[in-house]
């Protein structure tokens, strides 16, 4: 019997544009507890980082940021092959700003040196 994998979504939107991000697929405790542990891990190092790079605390409301979906689903990707987070943004790339803290522009930053 094949294993079956799971991984943390989170669908979130922000001024109608919506973004998907998912865990690193996982196996087998699919408990509700660990679930929310999924969650939150993705939550707290893909949707708060990546929001907060457009995010314009000025201007912007707590209110313009809706979760629309969040749960563990299972999944046909594997870790051994896809350990990678999917994160499909809705929005032009070419628009954000890349900050010199987001350890991604650094590394990407050291390639271009």
């Amino acid at each position: 019997m094949p294993e079956i994998f799971y991984v943390a979504t989170l669908l979130v939107c922000f001024h109608g544009e919506c973004t998907q991000f998912e865990s690193a697929p996982y196996a087998k405790n699919a408990s509700a507890d660990h679930c929310q542990h999924m969650l939150v891990h993705t939550f707290q190092t893909q949707v708060g980082p990546y929001y907060d790079a457009i995010i314009d605390f000025e201007k912007d409301n707590p209110e313009d940021v809706k979760i629309t979906y969040a749960g563990c689903d299972t999944t046909q990707r594997r870790p051994d092959t896809d350990n990678d987070w999917k994160i499909t943004p809705n929005v032009n790339p070419d628009l954000l700003i890349p900050h010199q803290n987001d350890l991604r522009w650094q590394q990407e930053q050291g390639e271009q040196i």
